[in-house]
């Protein structure tokens, strides 16, 4: 009994100094980050509004759009809890700086979440204009607080606002916006 204690106790005293030493070498591990975000892939109750949304508010451009054979993406059916014995209206979408960034599944049995639900996900996308982007917004009745504008730890001024999409996605917009001090000082 005293070995298995003795096992235990050990095991325990290695992670801990395993633990220790990721956190120790953290700054290092993050000077060589080789992770990448390539998309996000969201459910949507009805793929031509979300298509519409996306494409007219925020700005992507439709790579592709199609309908999935049934049982042809078999990982969809564990990681979305979906039924993959049925035909899946999907879409690729782009921004200008990144291809192919959101990945758009039709579920139509999907239940929009209430306004005043928590999200669990928030994408953020840059926009050239926030002012527009939220005047097409207002116009597809899509829900949008109001705008805020802070400075980001690099020293960018920058105005963003959370907007729903009509499946009830959260997506912050945001503008960078040129420092005039700045600006001014390079062009003495």
């Amino acid at each position: 009994m005293n070995l298995i204690k003795a096992s235990i106790l050990g095991f325990f005293l290695n992670f801990s100094f395993s633990l220790f030493v990721l956190a120790e070498n953290n700054e290092e591990a993050l000077e060589d980050y080789t992770a990448r975000i390539k998309r996000i892939s969201l459910m949507t109750q009805n793929l031509e509004e979300s298509l519409n949304f996306f494409t007219m508010v925020i700005g992507f451009k439709i790579d592709f759009k199609g309908t999935l054979p049934p049982g042809k993406e078999p990982f969809l059916g564990p990681v979305f809890n979906i039924d993959t014995n049925k035909p899946i209206n999907r879409a690729l979408l782009s921004t200008s700086k990144e291809p192919r960034g959101l990945f758009l599944i039709e579920q139509k049995e999907m239940k929009r979440p209430p306004i005043n639900d928590i999200r669990s996900v928030v994408l953020v996308v840059e926009v050239d204009s926030l002012e527009e982007t939220l005047t097409r917004a207002k116009i597809f009745e899509s829900f949008a607080t109001e705008t805020i504008t802070d400075v980001t730890p690099e020293g960018k001024t920058f105005s963003e606002a959370m907007i729903l999409s009509p499946a009830g996605h959260a997506i912050l917009v945001y503008q960078l916006k040129e420092n005039k001090e700045i600006k001014n000082r390079n062009s003495l």
